[in-house]
């Protein structure tokens, strides 16, 4: 179904697109900082509709539900010390995204990878 983009889904869009990974809290706090009138349920119903045309995609990351505009496959690495989620490319993790392999009798047909780990950042800062 094509719809037409509004103004305020194109604002969804794109706070999410300059967060990078977001909880629907932070998105509702950004867009509320940087915008004026939009309405929760106008947030959660454009979140709805992005999800639905696979704008934006919803994932687990840490135990925490976020969302991130549609991009190339990636796998994420999430620093448990900070929290930052990192997205990482195939060739940085150089791992086969084949999807016509088979996984005992079942086909795979995509995957999600999350790393958890230290940062760069994080490391530079911790003492030996």
């Amino acid at each position: 179904m094509l719809r037409r983009n509004t103004n305020q889904r194109q604002i969804v869009y794109d706070s999410l697109k300059y967060l990078g990974h977001a909880t629907t809290e932070d998105l509702i706090e950004y867009i509320n900082e940087n915008y004026d009138n939009i309405s929760l349920a106008t947030i959660y119903r454009n979140l709805v509709i992005l999800l639905e045309d696979e704008q934006i995609k919803k994932l687990k990351l840490n135990g925490s539900e976020v969302y991130e505009t549609t991009k190339s496959k990636h796998y994420h690495f999430v620093c448990k010390h900070c929290g930052n989620i990192i997205d990482l490319t195939q060739n940085e993790v150089n791992i086969s995204t084949k999807y016509d392999s088979y996984l005992s009798n079942n086909k795979i047909e995509d995957m999600d990878i999350i790393y958890y780990g230290i940062c760069e950042n994080c490391l530079k800062n911790i003492p030996n």
